[in-house]
């Protein structure tokens, strides 16, 4: 009922799944050397020791999502100040220029979160049912559903992290302010009806 427009390492990592149901633990390792390889690609157009120093030595895939979002954050900051300090007639170059060098960096950010969903589903290399994403049935469990392939019927749902939020009294609150807001519509058009009823409309 959703369209899903798959990325082409979102496509990689489904495959590796199938690898490693397969036992072919060599060509899920490769993947993951593709994943460092693009990563370590970016260094040859940097020109900031500061971000080479971050592709360069990492201990994990989230270890370096967190310090690259922490670089992108630091860099927002400066960037913000350099528009502002600009002059006024070079201020849309600059612009220009750090949209550029953010929309440059995107990619890498991508190619990190994708290869940290891999390695942490999955480690060095281990199959494993993950709700929500892939499970082993056999033939009896197929069977016993008449037969059907449809994905939801086997690996479930994965489960929703608690957000702290009690449903029953945010729908209460929500339940309120939709009152509030009623009545605030209603006050409102009361006062319209009579402006215009003045006016002779």
């Amino acid at each position: 009922r959703t369209l899903n427009e798959w990325s082409e390492w979102q496509l990689k990592n489904l495959n590796a799944i199938v690898w490693l149901y397969r036992g072919e633990t060599e060509k899920y390792q490769s993947l993951l050397r593709q994943y460092r390889d693009a990563i370590y690609a970016y260094t040859y157009e940097s020109t900031d020791p500061e971000l080479d120093e971050i592709l360069f030595h990492y201990d994990d895939f989230k270890s370096l999502i967190t310090r690259l979002k922490s670089y992108i954050d630091a860099k927002k900051e400066r960037s913000k100040e350099k528009i502002e300090q600009a002059e006024r007639r070079n201020k849309k170059a600059e612009q220009e220029r750090w949209d550029d060098f953010f929309s440059w960096l995107t990619p890498l950010v991508t190619i990190a979160e994708n290869a940290n969903w891999l390695s942490e589903k999955f480690g060095e290399g281990v199959y494993q049912d993950i709700p929500g994403l892939c499970r082993l049935a056999d033939r009896s469990e197929i069977e016993e559903k008449g037969w059907s392939l449809t994905p939801g019927a086997y690996v479930g749902v994965a489960p929703v992290e608690d957000d702290g939020v009690d449903f029953h009294q945010r729908m209460a609150e929500i339940h309120a302010e939709l009152l509030e807001l009623q009545a605030q519509s209603n006050d409102l058009m009361a006062t319209i009806s009579r402006n215009m009823k003045e006016m002779g409309i």
